[in-house]
């Protein structure tokens, strides 16, 4: 049994926490936020043993073996050390961290210190998307030609939030970018060897919405987009020589569905709740094997997609203050 601990008690923990428990091997034992009340409230609602307001409490608890970073982006490296010195293995929301140094930097010294670390990217574990590359591998739609993905929900423009604040890591690349880029590198199981990028920027010079344009070594070209100041169709097409792969809502995907020449194929996923828990079951697996990295999210994987979001923050211009 691996017993865990969540770092911050906030939107995405909660979905974290409610799924533990359908994971096999895994058991959610304490919670730190830096509010005391709010942390309580955590551990009431999820009958977790202990809360904590000091990090440092709360990563000599012997009992944790390991934690779940759900903090806003520009923490995440911060606590991933704090949990490699205290000799806990980590899950790590993504992004990952803000940038490629940064996110080697922490790999590097996990692995170091034998402490296995993932990044959170929950969608390749996901059944329909699974399902989507066996299809391919199948050759059930042929060569794959060009991937369209896009990512956005229309928020409120407050300059002080996750997602419009640069000294918290904001804009739509990190948040929510991360999946369509995600997303098209899987499915062709390589990283571009182009990338064109443009965006429109916030008041708070974050990135709002980016057009973003891949080439693959084999001539395959993917057309991926994000926003958090608009509401899109939140769709992934796999377009093939002789079908395609639509996968709606991509990046928590339930359903896939296959449209080929010679038949059509349905894929859904009956597991009820969204679909955390198997990202989990693989962090548990690999800290039961003292394996330190997955083979699926690998740690090379993490950083060919902080590679790819450094060079599209260069051609949009997003600089963060801290960095």
């Amino acid at each position: 049994m691996i017993k865990w601990g969540i770092i911050a008690p906030g939107t995405i923990a909660n979905a974290f926490a409610k799924e533990i428990n359908n994971s096999q091997d895994g058991k959610l034992v304490a919670v730190y936020g830096r509010n005391l009340d709010k942390a309580k409230r955590f551990s009431e609602k999820y009958n977790i043993d202990n809360y904590y307001s000091d990090i440092n409490e709360f990563l000599n608890d012997d009992n944790i073996d390991a934690v779940y970073i759900a903090t806003p982006h520009n923490y995440h490296m911060e606590y991933a050390i704090k949990c490699i010195r205290a000799k806990k293995h980590i899950l790590c929301e993504k992004p990952f961290s803000y940038n490629y140094k940064t996110s080697k930097e922490v790999l590097e010294l996990a692995k170091e210190n034998n402490i296995f670390i993932m990044e959170a990217l929950w969608t390749l574990f996901l059944p329909a998307i699974k399902q989507a590359k066996k299809w391919i591998e199948e050759n059930k739609i042929g060569k794959v030609k060009l991937i369209t993905a896009n990512f956005g929900f229309k928020s409120e423009e407050d300059i002080n939030s996750r997602l419009y604040n640069p000294n918290l890591a904001g804009g739509a690349l990190l948040d929510v970018g991360i999946y369509p880029i995600l997303f098209s590198n899987y499915i062709i199981g390589d990283k571009p060897i182009e990338i064109k990028a443009n965006a429109t920027m916030t008041r708070t010079n974050v990135d709002e919405t980016d057009a973003i344009s891949f080439k693959y070594t084999d001539g395959e070209v993917a057309s991926l987009t994000c926003s958090i100041s608009t509401e899109t169709d939140n769709t992934a097409v796999i377009y093939g020589e002789k079908g395609k792969i639509v996968i709606p809502t991509f990046w928590m995907a339930k359903e896939a569905y296959l449209y080929s020449e010679n038949n059509e194929e349905k894929f859904k996923d009956e597991y009820n709740e969204a679909g955390y828990k198997y990202e989990i079951i693989e962090a548990n697996s690999c800290i039961s094997d003292k394996k330190l990295e997955s083979n699926v999210a690998s740690h090379n994987l993490t950083l060919d997609l902080a590679a790819i979001m450094d060079e599209i923050r260069e051609q949009i211009a997003l600089v963060y203050p801290f960095e």
